[in-house]
């Protein structure tokens, strides 16, 4: 595991393994995010646990990124009864929503390119933290 910090991010090489045991941590997590959007999605929102992104490179290279917090969305409906998915920020846009179940995994950003795993903290109190429930695992 080869760890740098910079600008109070920390970074970690980590292994496959890695994402497995964030899925573990997660899967609490996910349930009560599908009650809570029961809910939202009264209001017409939805709160989506992890946002994940692919960047192509040249030579077929893919690299995958894993955000993980809360990132709000507005559901509309189109004229053609199709479904319309605006994003509207990563605050709860309507006050009179009850505040979401705290992620046990906000903030952490997770990249990967062909079999390497990099994770970034936002701090070393949020590495140690989440490290702690990863150990707890084994």
């Amino acid at each position: 595991m080869e760890v740098a910090t910079k600008r109070m991010k920390k970074k970690v090489k980590e292994s496959l393994d890695f994402l497995k045991k964030l899925n573990i941590v997660i899967a609490d997590y996910l349930q009560q995010i599908y009650e809570y959007n029961n809910i939202a999605r009264q209001k017409g929102y939805y709160l989506k646990p992890v946002h994940i992104a692919v960047r192509k490179e040249k030579g077929a290279v893919k690299t995958k990124y894993y955000y993980y917090g809360r990132y709000w969305y507005k559901i509309e409906r189109g004229q053609s009864g199709g479904v319309k998915w605006v994003y509207i920020g990563k605050e709860k846009p309507d006050p009179s929503l009850p505040d979401p179940p705290k992620h046990p995994l906000e903030g952490l950003v997770v990249k990967i390119r062909d079999s390497e795993v990099e994770a970034v903290f936002a701090g070393e109190e949020m590495y140690q933290e989440i490290m702690k429930k990863l150990e707890s695992l084994k």
